[in-house]
C-alpha cells in the first residue's frame, strides 16, 4: 500500500510547495515530473512566454521537460 502511494505522489503535477521563481510557499505550484522543479500559479501567469507556449503545456526550466497543465 505505500508503494502505492509514493507512485501516485510522484505523477502529481500540482501540490503546495516553495516557488523556485519567487520563492514564496503557495498552495498550488505546478511540478516537473522528471526532476521536481516547483513554479506558483502566479508566477506562471506573470511570464507565460517563459514557460507556456500554448497554454496547455509548459516547459521546465531546470531539465527542458515538456508538461502538461
Amino acid at each position: 500500500m505505500k508503494k502505492t502511494r509514493e507512485k501516485i505522489f510522484r505523477r502529481r503535477k500540482t501540490t503546495a510547495g516553495r516557488c523556485e521563481v519567487c520563492g514564496e510557499e503557495m498552495p498550488l505550484c505546478y511540478r516537473c515530473q522528471k526532476c521536481g522543479y516547483l513554479i506558483c500559479q502566479r508566477c506562471m501567469a506573470e511570464g507565460p512566454r517563459k514557460f507556456s507556449c500554448n497554454t496547455v503545456t509548459w516547459v521546465c526550466p531546470n531539465c527542458l521537460n515538456w508538461e502538461t497543465l
